[in-house]
């Protein structure tokens, strides 16, 4: 045989593998056509598979990808100024986006990795690329314009962004998530001024929400002298009822801003029929709600336990609140180092009966379920609906998307995680106080608007133009406060109005009559 140079031998490859397959250089006999055969399917594999998947891989992609990351902003400039920065896309961050984008507060989301910025982007999120360890990055969110630094990430990470934003601008308010009661104090060192710990504050709300294992009125929460309070009426003469027949407002001076019944709220009218299972949400000072205790304590009292079903962090939130107040309750668990944490755990399965017979199903005034499943959670409302009919049920939601199911499987109250936290952020923008009644309804004050000063409630048409109710009258110059106004009383020009409604009558409120 000739001998061939290592040159002929690549030309020969290429040409063959290549399929170009010149002929000037061959093989002899049926061995070396085989090897031939072998080259070419071996170069069919590479043309049409392994270099299209390198081009696209190394060269088309990587392209493409500066291309649309070139579309995402690395800083933001705000026309307005008093902007708030997110640095965590989740259930809160997303709820809170909503809020701040319904009452027209500008908003930034820093996003470290570009392909979840690429994907918000497209979905018409404000975002910005950047790392949240850098000062610098901060400071191409124009944080020294900035209202207010939203941290909604794990407990490290948020401590991280607290101490980085304090960092770039120390007068910028600094808000924070925290899920665990260590990391509190680190994240009010690290520079957060808000430490928002939504898991306590879920609890809490929770087992305020029980209003049947009395009749007396429940206060949850105050604007000034004005108490927010609920009542359940079971057992009492005001079953079977028309409002206007009642005398509350002639005779205890309270005001009934509205009228839960089963879960559905409405605002109240004259008309308004109460039954066994009516809770009312009424306004008034403490000496009112003190003569509706007087007059209605006496009826029917539930004193048995209150079934908790979970013993995660709103579990032991709520028992922990129940505790404080004097409330009875035990507490279902299928863990058994969660069940150690609590009193008066039982360590067994909340879908099977004989454990809810254990709890005291059969008796029990009222059954909060703090399952972290939503799923769960509609599964056991059933069920406990099915088997205790007049207990009140409360619910946790961690969806907001899930506050209606869980609504028409039988539960009284639900409120979302997500949304609990939003609004509590939400909040510390200097706005109104506002009192969060359960998922989407509030109570707030706004000040007198120049439009209706001097005007007559009559002629305010409030309720017609903004489904918002009337829950109070202040008047700051004269200490005046009218819980109950009459469609005669007018809206002095130093005072405020305390209202009820969803987030839309809030929005609508604004829109006609101004902030």
């Amino acid at each position: 045989y000739a001998a061939v140079s290592w040159v002929d031998c690549f030309y020969w490859t290429l040409t063959t593998m290549s399929t170009l397959g010149y002929g000037d250089i061959t093989f002899d006999g049926p061995n070396g056509r085989l090897f031939s055969m072998l080259v070419m399917f071996t170069g069919v594999i590479y043309l049409f598979i392994v270099l299209p998947f390198f081009f696209m891989e190394f060269f088309y992609k990587p392209f493409v990808k500066y291309q649309m990351g070139a579309r995402v902003p690395r800083s933001y400039t705000s026309e307005e100024d008093q902007h708030v920065i997110l640095t965590h896309y989740d259930s809160i961050s997303h709820a809170l986006m909503d809020k701040l984008e319904q009452f027209g507060y500008p908003f930034v989301l820093i996003e470290e990795d570009l392909d979840e910025a690429l994907r918000l982007h497209v979905m018409g999120i404000p975002v910005m690329v950047g790392d949240l360890d850098e000062v610098e990055t901060f400071q191409k969110a124009s944080i020294d314009k900035a209202k207010m630094v939203v941290a909604t990430d794990d407990d490290i990470r948020n401590v991280n962004i607290a101490f980085r934003a304090r960092d770039a601008a120390p007068k910028v308010i600094v808000t924070s998530i925290c899920t665990r009661t260590a990391s509190e104090d680190i994240l009010e060192l690290a520079g957060a001024d808000h430490v928002v710990r939504n898991a306590k504050m879920m609890g809490s709300f929770l087992a305020r929400r029980i209003s049947c294992t009395d009749t007396r009125a429940h206060v949850m929460g105050a604007f000034d002298e004005v108490l927010i309070a609920e009542a359940t009426i079971h057992g009492t003469p005001l079953v079977g009822s028309a409002l206007r027949d009642t005398n509350l407002r002639e005779e205890q001076g309270v005001n009934v801003v509205g009228i839960w019944e089963r879960g559905q709220f409405e605002l109240p009218t004259p008309d308004s029929m109460l039954s066994n299972h009516t809770v009312l949400l009424l306004a008034g000072t403490e000496s009112h709600l003190t003569a509706y205790d007087e007059k209605f304590r006496i009826y029917e009292t539930n004193n048995s336990p209150v079934i908790i079903i979970g013993a995660g962090r709103v579990g032991r939130a709520t028992a922990k609140t129940l505790e404080e107040m004097n409330v009875p309750y035990r507490v279902i668990e299928t863990d058994e180092v969660k069940v150690a944490k609590v009193k008066n755990g039982i360590q067994g399965d909340a879908s099977e009966r004989a454990v809810l017979d254990r709890a005291g199903i059969n008796k029990t005034p009222a059954i909060v379920i703090t399952s972290h499943s939503d799923e769960t959670n509609v599964y056991l409302t059933i069920y406990c609906r099915k088997l205790r009919p007049n207990a009140q049920i409360i619910s946790r939601a961690f969806l907001h998307r899930n506050v209606e199911p869980l609504h028409r499987a039988g539960a009284d109250f639900v409120i979302s995680q997500d949304h609990m936290g939003a609004n509590t952020i939400f909040n510390l923008l200097d706005r109104a106080e506002i009192l969060m009644v359960t998922e989407g309804l509030d109570v707030f004050r706004q000040q007198t608007p120049k439009g209706l000063v001097g005007v007559q409630v009559k002629d305010s048409h409030i309720r017609e133009k903004t489904n918002c109710g009337i829950v109070a009258i202040k008047s700051n110059g004269k200490g005046k406060v009218i819980i109950t106004p009459s469609p005669d009383d007018t809206f002095p020009d130093d005072g405020e109005i305390i209202l009820i409604g969803d987030e839309a009558s809030e929005k609508a409120f604004e829109e006609s009559f101004g902030k």
